[in-house]
């Protein structure tokens, strides 16, 4: 992730006068008042790379990597649901002392302008080996380069797990 400090303190001093200069009232919603604690600006799909893969093994392994980490911001940037956040990835995941995933080869299929991949995988949780291996498979799907399709559609996105993501989806398609 990127660090916002030297651009918050860049941001600082232009808004400062010169000594026979008064102060200019800064606009910039990103700097915080007098007083607050700076704010992170939440991660985008577009800080990596690596989610415009066209491989689709990359991108689940981004998607456990980031799991296993504790970042559950950046996994919920993997998945094409709205409602699928930060918090919802880490009550399903916090549990876990260590998460980790061992997938299989991916398999991938086409129907009706779209790429389907699913990978079949084995979650285990390294920090506690008593916790209960759990078997599982992610479907993840992007346009087939369809004429017109934007960098967002062209990007594998997580439609489905079976692992532990219990988690209620939105009713869009």
């Amino acid at each position: 992730m990127r660090s916002a400090g030297p651009l918050l303190a860049l941001a600082l001093l232009a808004g400062c006068g010169g000594p026979d200069e008064p102060a200019q009232e800064s606009t910039d919603t990103l700097r915080p008042a007098l007083g607050e604690t700076p704010t992170a600006l939440p991660p985008q799909a577009a800080d990596f790379p690596v989610l415009a893969s066209s491989d689709c093994g990359e991108v689940a392994a981004f998607y456990a990597d980031s799991i296993a980490r504790r970042e559950y911001a950046q996994a919920a940037l993997v998945w094409d649901d709205p409602v699928i956040d930060a918090a919802r990835i880490e009550a399903v995941f916090g549990g876990y002392a260590e998460p980790s995933v061992d997938w299989e080869e991916p398999s991938t299929e086409g129907a009706a302008g779209s790429l389907y991949c699913t990978l079949e995988g084995r979650l285990t949780d390294a920090g506690d080996p008593a916790k209960a291996a759990v078997e599982g498979a992610v479907v993840l799907r992007r346009v087939n380069d369809v004429p017109g399709a934007t960098p967002d559609q062209l990007r594998w996105t997580l439609q489905s797990s079976t692992f532990v993501e219990n988690l209620e989806r939105s009713r869009r398609s």
